[in-house]
């Protein structure tokens, strides 16, 4: 039982890392700006900025921008943990100024709409274009003038000075970017609001903008990691003395590592290739191959290049916490009925409907 404890022991320290995580940038989808106007004529569907705020005449500006391709690109049972909305501010006619966005409740769009430079008194809108009145120019309507949007806020900044800006990351935000991996159909985007007394207007720069490092983007961090069907950790069968499993499920694939004793009872350690799967099904095996070499330390880790061919390890999972372990190698084939004894920091066990 000492060696058990030692080698429990010294698991616990490699799980202690946070949990996998991947950061991605996505390019805003569309973007236009809501010119204040009673007829909803106004709009800039593909024009290079996009506006926040009150001129020198008392009519509003509002920027809304989208992400509708959050789906695509994030996996669908993914944790949004971080999201930044990046803007670039080119101009302004005010002082600091807070601007907040507000997670939209109304689809929109955006249409082939131009506006001459600077842009900030808009054109006429063209077909399928958002406007102070319309979702889609020229049929569809916001229920209220101006974008319908959630009361509270899904972030605010201070903005004062042409430059980058960063909103986020919030509480609220990564709940609207879960929201909208989770119900597509509701994504919809922010409108951006500026302070609307007076002399408050500024532009940012949209999708369309002729140099690429000033378009919007979404930055999002994801784990996989505290979903449902997470099998990370160290695993043992009760009935062997000394050795275990460490299971590493990542955005990148699956990684094992075993840690025990070879018959003439010297330290084996062994870890399998990276091993993508499509799906996961309980009660049906897959296989890695295992590697063998020395297990080195944290500070001097065993070369790839010293590490041999040492055999398969199939693994059949019958839920999240038991499964079969057949080692097969260079010491015979070994059989493990495991159990997991401790999860991933901030993970749960959620198994498969049969």
């Amino acid at each position: 039982m000492i060696m058990r404890r030692v080698l429990f022991a010294f698991l616990l320290v490699c799980i202690c890392n946070p949990a996998w995580a991947t950061k991605i940038i996505l390019p805003a989808t569309q973007d236009n700006t809501l010119y204040e106007s009673g007829s909803g004529l106004f709009s800039n569907g593909s024009g290079q900025h996009m506006f926040a705020g009150v001129p020198n005449e008392p009519v509003r500006r509002r920027a809304v921008i989208a992400f509708k391709n959050i789906d695509d690109e994030i996996p669908e049972d993914a944790t949004i943990t971080s999201a930044k909305l990046h803007l670039h501010l080119s101009r302004e006619t005010s002082d600091a100024t807070i601007i907040r966005l507000y997670r939209l409740t109304s689809d929109w769009g955006e249409g082939a709409s131009q506006a001459q430079p600077p842009e900030n008194t808009g054109t006429n809108a063209e077909p399928g274009d958002a406007t102070w009145i319309h979702t889609n120019w020229p049929n569809f309507e916001w229920t209220n003038a101006g974008g319908d949007y959630q009361e509270e806020p899904s972030a605010a900044e201070l903005v004062d000075g042409v430059g980058n800006y960063t909103f986020g990351s919030s509480a609220e935000m990564t709940a609207d970017v879960q929201l909208w991996l989770d119900k597509p159909a509701q994504n919809y985007g922010w409108i951006i609001i500026a302070g609307e007394n007076f002399l408050t207007e500024k532009r940012f720069d949209t999708r369309e903008n002729e140099i690429e490092n000033f378009r919007p983007v979404l930055e999002v961090t994801y784990s996989r990691t505290g979903t449902g069907y997470d099998y990370s950790g160290p695993w043992f069968d009760p009935n062997l003395d000394g050795e275990g499993y460490l299971v590493f499920q990542t955005p990148e694939g699956w990684l094992f590592y075993y840690f025990g004793y070879s018959p003439d009872q010297t330290f084996l350690w062994l870890v399998s290739e990276l091993v993508t799967l499509e799906d996961l099904v309980p009660g049906v095996s897959f296989e890695l191959p295992m590697l063998i070499g020395e297990p080195g330390t944290f500070t001097a880790p065993a070369p790839s290049t010293e590490l041999k061919t040492y055999g398969t390890l199939s693994v059949t999972f019958d839920t999240c916490t038991s499964g079969e372990f057949v080692l097969d190698g260079l010491y015979g084939v070994k059989t493990s009925d495991a159990i997991k004894i401790i999860g991933v920091d901030g993970t749960i066990c959620e198994d498969p409907e049969p």
